[in-house]
């Protein structure tokens, strides 16, 4: 399944022959039963910290881990060519684990064009999570780019919700 209009149909499934299925089965439940309070918060530990679930762990709640979105989270993955993906219920949540991430690695600069979607433009003014922000526009965004923000992401936000992304100092491809 090398194709990638067959890899579209088909990531994020490998498992589905091992279940006997050929429909992932959609899992509705919100939380699971606990074999006891110590086995229930060492499974929540563990699957808190963006692990997999391990056997015989509970999955505990179903926003830590859900069997649908992991496939989902797979099947992206493996269309982008990439080891892993996340995926969010929001935009604003992407953007904030985003955000957060640049900070605790230690590039906390944003550089930022107007209009935003009033969400963004809140999170990013205010500084909430750590981020420091210059405002720029389209034609000085390559100005804005301090020399310590090598290796960090530049996003553009549009009406259209289409946008590109690539690392700060590095071309187009």
């Amino acid at each position: 399944m090398s194709q990638p209009d067959t890899r579209a149909v088909h990531a994020g499934r490998d498992d589905l022959t091992a279940l006997g299925v050929h429909v992932p089965p959609i899992d509705l439940s919100t939380t699971y039963p606990l074999p006891d309070v110590a086995a229930g918060g060492a499974a929540y530990d563990w699957l808190a910290q963006g692990n997999a679930p391990r056997q015989p762990d509970s999955l505990v709640y179903q926003r830590l881990w859900n069997p649908n979105v992991a496939r989902f989270e797979q099947a992206l993955a493996e269309l982008e060519y990439c080891d892993g993906a996340v995926a969010f219920g929001s935009g604003m949540a992407a953007l904030s684990a985003c955000l957060l991430a640049t900070v605790v690695a230690g590039k906390p600069h944003v550089v930022a064009v107007r209009p935003l979607y009033g969400g963004t433009d809140h999170l990013l003014s205010t500084g909430i999570l750590g981020t420091t922000v210059t405002w720029a526009t389209p034609s000085t965004v390559a100005d804005a780019i301090r020399r310590n923000d090598r290796g960090g992401g530049v996003g553009e936000e549009s009406s259209t919700g289409a946008g590109t992304g690539r690392d700060a100092g590095q071309p187009d491809r």
